[in-house]
C-alpha cells in the first residue's frame, strides 16, 4: 500500500500531466452527487455527460439509447428535453436497475439485451423511428457497418472504442451523406457526432 507522501506525489503528478482531465473528472463527480441528492440517476462512474454526449440538441426528440447502463444517460437526455427514450442494456443487473429507476416514467421504454448484430439495430429503428441514436456498446459499434437503416436516422452519437472503429465508422457515415464531427473523450475514446446533410432538391 502506498504511503501518504507517495499518494500525494502520485496525485500531484496526475494533475500536472493532465490538469484539464482532472478538473473535468472532479466536476463530473460533484455533478453526480448533486443529481443523486435530488433523487435523479447520476452518471455511471461519475462521468461528465456534458463533455461526453452534449454535442447536439435533444429537445423534443426521440432518442434510441444503445448501452443505457442503469438509466444515467436516459435521465440526462430527458433533462435536456428529450420527449422519449428507448433504452437498451445487456447487463442483467444494470437492466433491472434501469427498469426500477423508470418504472413510472411513460417517456421511457426499457429493453434488456446486448446489441451484437446489425439486424437488431435495424429492427429498433423500424420500430421506434428515433431522431437520434446514441451508441455506447463496448466495441460492438462495428456492427453498424452492416446495418441497412442507418440512413433512416438524422443524427448519431457513437462512442468509438478503437482507432479502427473510429476510422471505419467515419468513412462509412461520410459515404452515406453524413457530416461527421469527432470529439476526444478521455485519452482513448472518440465520440462521433454524425448528422445527415440535407441535399437541395434537384442536386
Amino acid at each position: 500500500m502506498l504511503s501518504l507522501p507517495a499518494k500525494v506525489l502520485k496525485k500531484f503528478h496526475t494533475f500536472a500531466s493532465n490538469p484539464v482531465g482532472v478538473y473535468y473528472k472532479y466536476v463530473g463527480k460533484m455533478k453526480a452527487k448533486l443529481v443523486k441528492l435530488r433523487g435523479g440517476v447520476p452518471p455511471l462512474y461519475g462521468e461528465n455527460y456534458d463533455r461526453h454526449w452534449n454535442f447536439t440538441s435533444f429537445e423534443d426528440k426521440v432518442v434510441l439509447d444503445l448501452g443505457a447502463d442503469y438509466g444515467s444517460t436516459a435521465y440526462y437526455f430527458l433533462g435536456k428535453g428529450a420527449k422519449r427514450v428507448i433504452a437498451v442494456e445487456g447487463d442483467t443487473g444494470l437492466a433491472e436497475k434501469f427498469a426500477s429507476n423508470f418504472k413510472k416514467d411513460e417517456r421511457v421504454i426499457s429493453i434488456a439485451g446486448f446489441i451484437e448484430k446489425a439486424e437488431q439495430v435495424d429492427n429498433l429503428i423500424l420500430s421506434y423511428h428515433p431522431d437520434i441514436v446514441k451508441v455506447d456498446i463496448e466495441g460492438n459499434e462495428k456492427c453498424l457497418l452492416d446495418a441497412k437503416r442507418v440512413d433512416d436516422v438524422k443524427e448519431w452519437l457513437i462512442e468509438a472504442h478503437t482507432e479502427e472503429a473510429y476510422r471505419t465508422l467515419c468513412r462509412f457515415l461520410a459515404e452515406r451523406g453524413f457530416r461527421v464531427r469527432v470529439f476526444n473523450y478521455l485519452d482513448y475514446l472518440k465520440i462521433l457526432h454524425a448528422t445527415k446533410i440535407r441535399r437541395l432538391s434537384g442536386s
